[in-house]
């Protein structure tokens, strides 16, 4: 019987550090001075001239640009769903995949290797979707080789499509984003441990010149658990 025992509680402690997920490597944030490289000339006038560069172990996993302003719809009220005042479409920054990262979207598909731009998007409400996200806000990754205008793409359909293409799928290449309440002094990472998330808090320069700073809160490691 002590031997049975022992089997079992053997077996069951097996399972169970099977069924826990391994740590998630330190990741990290710093602002460099870099212009984005592989955008068309009219993105890069409107992108930030420092980057957000994000580093998991130790190892660059992709470079951020914002726009250096961002217009916000005026009369915009944000609903349980909806927390950004942005169009579908509207261009919003754009991000660079370093050669030799493995860097992945909130799907968990993969991007290779090179520049993308960064557009607003919704989730549909199509009934797919259901526990990919509490809220409907996204950032979409287009390739930037064939993304060259800065002029909002409002129709959806054309601009999931695109996005595919940057996860050669038929899916489009998202990342999250969650409710921000206020903007950091400088971007900083936070993890959410139970959902293993990396998420990049800060702010979007909108308004007169990018005067005001509207706060975002991004995942750019991690994926949905559904």
């Amino acid at each position: 019987m002590n031997l049975l025992r022992t089997l079992v509680l053997s077996a069951v402690g097996l399972a169970s550090a099977a069924s826990i997920p391994p740590a998630a490597e330190d990741a990290s944030v710093e602002v460099v001075s870099e212009a984005a490289q592989g955008v068309s000339p009219e993105i890069a006038a409107l992108l930030a001239d420092k980057a957000v560069r994000v580093s998991e172990g130790g190892t660059p996993v992709c470079d951020l640009w914002l726009v250096k302003s961002a217009t916000a719809a005026a009369d915009f009220k944000p609903t349980l769903a909806v927390k950004y005042p942005f169009k579908s479409g509207q261009l919003l920054g754009a991000l660079t995949v370093p050669s030799g990262a493995r860097f992945t979207d909130f799907r968990g598909q993969e991007l290779a290797p090179g520049t993308y731009t960064l557009r607003y998007g919704r989730q549909p409400q199509d009934g797919n979707h259901l526990g990919t996200s509490d809220v409907e806000d996204f950032l979409v990754a287009l390739p930037a080789k064939d993304d060259k205008t800065a002029a909002t793409i409002s129709d959806v359909k054309v601009l999931f499509r695109k996005s595919g293409e940057a996860a050669g799928s038929n899916h489009p290449a998202i990342f999250s984003l969650l409710p921000a309440d206020e903007s950091p002094e400088s971007p900083k990472l936070t993890h959410e441990e139970q959902r293993h998330l990396w998420v990049l808090e800060t702010g979007l320069p909108t308004g007169a010149e990018g005067t005001a700073a509207l706060p975002m809160r991004l995942v750019v490691i991690g994926k949905a658990e559904a």
